[in-house]
């Protein structure tokens, strides 16, 4: 008998084909049983949505709890600990904890207090007017088709739409109280839960802070022991990366909106404009969704304010023009600490994108993650290019009509007599062209991260 000799490839093959079948098991389960599988991860986001809200608000607070700890605390700790210096970075840690925390929340209560009543104002108000709101635009529409011969046809159709809504108030309304009385309770114990969980998060932001770089050592820890050091060092500075551009623009965004919002509340409370505070709490949040947001919350924000003046709208639009141009050419640059880096086209792609999956917080949410994973590509493209002796920059690509494969180096298109001939990058020696960066191509919006 011979003697038998062990091949680790089949092995592998092996493990492989394993997979594939668990694998392929795992999505027919998975497809059959949807329903219940999305009910347990809605359970498990129930369970761990305190920890979800600590986690966001100590990663919304901690860049403000490290300036106030550097520039303030430390300092005065010193004074009080000269010659111990654990101490003086655990007492500078708690005291910047809890000043940020209570800082945040004063700010937050103070917004309500204000804004509250001005709210509550203004849809009273709303409500009370609403009568007299469809009585102007029963005016506007009779004197717009006056003598019109499609006048009739729409009053038919404005008697035909009163009585639709009698019927459905008295035929579908009213036997469906119980029904719309036990929605309104489970929202009222929506917002209950949503509180608590905000108050438990809270909590728990507060033990995060103080212990971040404990947390960010332990998962360092268990990264090394995982994975080889190359793949662990790569997944380290990219997670840096992300916190660095996506935690920098969402925090400058909500800055950037809070300050629209006031500066509007401002304005239109110097004017003397109704709805003050229920419009500008309309533009601060609309204001959070790149280049659509501020059309989408101006629009029915004009429209409110046209049913009381067309003068008062007209203002409102110039006001809110020079705004945006203010703080898309003054107060955004100062706020965000670099650019998206990615051009125009990739912006809109993302909000649409990300909006038409997500929702709402796609599109504010889709710009900064659209932004991040062009970054990678875009530095995992380039660094594969280098590799090949490959020039990085988009514009070398141009007239490019292929590339040796046996010297590697690139073959151009033969110009035509009536075009300019351009410069092309030099070639390195058995390679490509030699490049520069990547900055100035035209996806990239122009500019270096």
């Amino acid at each position: 008998m011979k003697n038998f000799k062990w091949d680790k490839k089949y092995l592998y093959w092996g493990v492989t084909a394993f997979c594939v079948v668990l694998a392929s098991i795992l999505f027919f389960w998975l497809t059959q049983r949807w329903q219940s599988f999305t009910g347990l991860l809605g359970l498990m986001g129930d369970a761990l949505a305190p920890f979800i809200y600590g986690i966001l608000i100590a990663y919304l607070l901690n860049k403000a709890m490290g300036i106030f700890e550097t520039h303030m605390f430390l300092p005065a700790a010193g004074k009080l600990f000269k010659t111990n210096p654990v101490k003086r970075r655990k007492a500078a840690r708690i005291f910047s904890i809890i000043f940020v925390e209570l800082l945040t929340i004063g700010v937050i209560a103070g917004l309500l207090v204000i804004m509250l009543p001005q709210i509550y104002y203004s849809v009273a108000n709303l409500i009370n007017r609403s009568s007299q709101y469809i009585n102007i635009v029963v005016d506007w529409v009779e004197r717009f088709m006056s003598g019109d011969t499609l006048e009739p046809v729409v009053v038919e159709w404005i008697n035909e739409a009163g009585d639709y809504m009698r019927n459905w108030l008295e035929n579908d309304l009213l036997p469906q109280m119980d029904t719309l009385l036990a929605g309104i309770t489970g929202g009222v114990v929506d917002v209950v839960k949503a509180v608590f969980n905000m108050l438990v998060g809270g909590v728990i932001s507060v033990y995060i802070l103080y212990n971040k770089e404990l947390f960010a050592a332990q998962a360092k820890k268990v990264l090394f022991a995982s994975v080889k050091p190359a793949a662990a060092n790569t997944v380290i500075r990219e997670m840096k990366f992300i916190n660095e551009a996506f935690g920098d623009y969402i925090v400058a965004e909500i800055i950037d909106s809070l300050i629209v919002g006031v500066l509007n509340y401002i304005f239109m409370a110097i004017v003397g404009m109704p709805y003050a505070a229920l419009v500008s709490i309309i533009m601060a949040l609309t204001n959070l969704i790149p280049i659509f947001g501020p059309f989408i919350g101006a629009i029915p924000s004009a429209l409110l304010l046209l049913l009381e003046s067309p003068m008062m709208c007209l203002i409102f639009v110039i006001f809110t023009l020079v705004l945006q141009q203010i703080d898309g050419n003054v107060i955004k640059p100062r706020i965000h600490s670099s650019k998206s880096g990615i051009s125009g086209f990739w912006i809109m792609f993302a909000i649409l994108f990300f909006g038409g999956i997500f929702g709402i917080a796609g599109m504010v949410l889709g710009v900064p993650i659209t932004t991040v994973l062009y970054s990678i590509f875009r530095r995992t493209n380039n660094s594969r290019l280098k590799k090949r002796g490959l020039p990085e920059n988009t514009a070398s690509y141009k007239d490019v009509e292929s590339i040796d494969p046996e010297t590697g180096r690139m073959v151009y298109a033969e110009k035509k007599k009536d075009e300019k001939e351009e410069p092309r990058p030099k070639a390195k020696k058995g390679g490509g062209g030699k490049g520069g960066t990547s900055d100035g191509d035209p996806g990239e919006g122009g500019g270096k991260k």
